[in-house]
């Protein structure tokens, strides 16, 4: 049990500590949630993003990031590669990007609109009908596109039913 204890001591000492307190190559990772990061790692030079503490969601911070470098760009690319899915007159695509200063990538959800179906369902919301989530014409994917520009698809695990024992 010990064994366990301490790599958890350690890394509570680590994420209670300030970045002057850190050695150096754990001031790299710390200054990782910065706009000079992304330039650096990117290689581009990024203007009007403020610092991530400015922000009241550091999503704000890390999608303006990301659309400075293309990454929204990049997953669209890779849905319609992939998929098949392209904007046009009758569908719209739309990106939900998730960064963060630990992790070595970017998660973007691509939300894929039947735009015939989404009118459909505002005239029926505003004539007071039903709205069926079957029909809605929403589809979602979800694309991980890593800093060096691999591009993965997590799928969904599907959730087996475990049979209830507690029944004779």
């Amino acid at each position: 049990v010990k064994e366990n204890i301490r790599p958890l001591e350690s890394f509570l000492d680590k994420i209670q500590k300030k970045p002057a307190d850190l050695p150096d190559d754990e001031k790299q990772k710390a200054e990782r949630g910065t706009v000079e990061f992304f330039e650096k790692i990117y290689n581009i030079k990024i203007s009007g993003v403020k610092p991530i503490e400015e922000y009241s969601d550091p999503d704000q911070f890390f999608t303006s990031i990301a659309r400075q470098v293309g990454i929204p760009k990049l997953a669209f690319k890779a849905v319609e590669e992939k998929y098949g899915w392209k904007a046009s007159e009758d569908v719209f695509l739309n990106a939900v990007v998730k960064g963060s200063p630990v992790d070595d990538d970017w998660g973007i959800m691509i939300f894929k609109f039947d735009k015939k179906s989404i009118e459909k369902m505002q005239k029926d919301k505003a004539a007071g009908k039903p709205i069926s989530k079957d029909k809605m014409g929403i589809e979602m994917k979800f694309v991980v596109i890593d800093y060096d520009g691999k591009i993965t698809f997590p799928e969904e695990k599907k959730k087996e039913k475990v049979p209830n024992r507690d029944k004779n």
